[in-house]
């Protein structure tokens, strides 16, 4: 029965069979290949997101150790400008303690009167320690 079936269908008939028979391998095996691929290209978006996830966490990582260190920089340098400060403070109560000293003795040179005679100079370095000098007569 079934051989008289075979031998009913004409050989044009086999060529439609067997070119049936290709284009049903083909659409199965690019369905499979299709899926396959799909899963290949699902894989690696799955690697390049985790490594960028990776690479993000590491940029993360350095950016906050960075800006640590730029917070202790902002720190040290504050420390440096207050002692700056400070300095400039003590700098300036010695200035005016200076001038202030200056004045004082510009005020005594000033006020110190050199007389004329002789006697009344040898007197005066007497009474200021000095008392090995004399009068020469």
């Amino acid at each position: 029965m079934i051989k008289d079936l075979i031998k009913r269908i004409p050989w044009w008939g086999w060529i439609i069979i067997a070119i049936v028979i290709i284009f049903l391998l083909n659409y199965a095996s690019s369905l499979v290949l299709n899926r396959s691929l799909f899963n290949m290209a699902l894989d690696n978006l799955r690697k390049d997101q985790a490594q960028a996830l990776e690479d993000r966490d590491e940029q993360l990582k350095l950016i906050r150790q960075q800006n640590r260190q730029y917070q202790e920089q902002i720190k040290e340098v504050q420390k440096e400008k207050e002692v700056m400060k400070q300095r400039a403070i003590q700098s300036e109560a010695k200035v005016s303690k200076l001038e202030g000293e200056n004045d004082a003795l510009r005020k005594k040179i000033d006020s110190i009167v050199v007389s004329d005679d002789p006697d009344h100079i040898i007197d005066d370095l007497n009474k200021a320690g000095f008392k090995s000098i004399k009068r020469k007569r």
